[in-house]
């Protein structure tokens, strides 16, 4: 075993009259904290990449040489514009108004603070965009990547836009959204919802920033008919949202990587130690080989330490963390994964863990699942259970962001097997 500390509960003192000697009754059971390292618990590990798109999030990032590397657009659709609305009349009547001339508008993006790395004013430029592109595939080098169809931007990054207007956002002033007039003939050419072309790009003028954008509208000035002199305003709300970045980030080759979007896991097989035969002081008090049972297992964690993560990607808000089984590791990369252990939100991390220093050790709860591997087998099934592991965000994707740990032969940052385990002596009948 790598480091292994001791806790002994105080023996009792007592006799009872029936004893016949000092040695019928079993020692004290000793409780001790064991480190077992990544050479005797782990193997295979691999990061696979690929999981979810930039659009399931439905958030949006803009990004220009964001810490050097990174640049990122968003790109957002509307749905159909109103065809009616409720109005007050020359009368003062409140009637259903259907004949209504819109003369303009104004496009809003509300900006994620918590998720975003900003200093001074910033200017952003709304752009409306002409090639045709598809939500779920688009990335910086291609407007449709189908198994049906692969399109490349004209431009990369989203193609060409006609532009529509440029607004600055000043982070010192209240409010969080940022918005871009558009005059009645740029409204109108986003009327048609069946054009496949039709949409916005938002774009980040100000460089060394990223913003996270939380939402995007499209709200109308519109004159109604039964009462021209007024104005009243329509909410058009985001149809479709993602986002596109450059450069993506590569696959690493010596660590853990959890998050990002796509959605970055990490596999592992997981051998749980059943039998113990040391430290010494084990071994004067209960006798070695000792068989480990699930029950004398307590608590489990894989113990990692942060690597500070490229920075283009290091998290500005908590990284929520998830550990599966893999059902079937042949399967990989598109292998079931058995239930979340730490229900639906995960387990949270600071994303300061993840910065510039790294090396924080960080314990992920996963007893059950080596109680499991001590047992072998499903005593309901009799099928074995599975000893590969995956390490994934809560939400896959969740964030541009994703979280680093170090992996196998990182020295003393290497991860760990941490195992609380309570044993006792055998009972020896005189």
């Amino acid at each position: 075993m790598a480091a292994v500390s001791l806790a002994v509960f105080a023996a009792c003192s007592e006799q009872t009259p029936t004893s016949i000697g000092n040695d019928v009754l079993p020692g004290e059971p000793i409780t001790l904290s064991i480190e077992i390292p990544w050479e005797e618990f782990g193997s295979d590990l691999v990061v696979l990449g690929g999981y979810g798109a930039p659009s399931d999030i439905g958030t949006g990032v803009v990004a220009n040489a964001f810490a050097g590397t990174l640049n990122a657009r968003t790109l957002v659709r509307f749905g159909a514009y109103p065809q009616s609305a409720s109005v007050v009349d020359t009368e003062g009547t409140t009637v259903t108004d259907t004949d209504l001339t819109i003369i303009g508008g104004r496009v809003v993006a509300t900006i994620n603070r918590r998720a975003s790395v900003f200093a001074g004013p910033l200017s952003l430029t709304l752009g409306a965009t002409q090639d045709t592109w598809d939500l779920a595939s688009a990335d910086w080098e291609h407007a449709v990547d189908t198994i049906g169809a692969q399109l490349p931007w004209t431009e990369l990054g989203g193609g060409p836009v006609t532009p529509l207007d440029t607004a600055t956002w000043d982070p010192s002033a209240a409010g969080d959204t940022i918005s871009f007039v558009l005059d009645s003939a740029e409204v109108a050419d986003w009327s048609d919802a069946s054009d496949p072309s039709r949409g916005g790009r938002l774009d980040l003028v100000t460089e060394g920033h990223r913003l996270a954008i939380s939402s995007v509208q499209l709200r109308l000035d519109a004159r109604p008919s039964v009462n021209p002199d007024t104005i009243v305003s329509l909410n058009v709300a985001e149809r479709e949202i993602t986002f596109i970045y450059d450069p993506e980030p590569e696959v690493p080759t010596d660590g853990i990587r959890v998050g990002g979007a796509p959605a970055w896991r990490t596999v592992f097989d997981l051998q749980a130690p059943t039998e113990l035969t040391g430290p010494p002081e084990l071994c004067s008090a209960v006798g070695c080989p000792v068989t480990l049972e699930p029950g004398q297992i307590s608590y489990a964690a894989l113990v990692l330490r942060s690597r500070p993560t490229e920075a283009a990607f290091q998290p500005r808000d908590s990284l929520g963390l998830d550990v599966r089984e893999v059902l079937s590791r042949d399967a990989l990369p598109k292998a079931p994964l058995g239930s979340p252990i730490f229900g639906s939100q995960g387990l949270r991390y600071a994303a300061s863990l993840f910065g510039d220093d790294g090396g924080t050790a960080v314990e992920i709860p996963i007893t059950p699942l080596v109680r499991n591997l001590v047992e072998g087998v499903d005593p309901e099934t009799q099928i074995p259970f599975p000893n590969t592991i995956a390490l994934l965000s809560a939400f896959e994707p969740r964030s541009i962001a994703y979280g680093s740990f170090y992996g196998p032969g990182s020295g003393a940052n290497a991860p760990v097997l941490k195992l609380i385990v309570t044993v006792g002596a055998s009972v020896e009948l005189p």
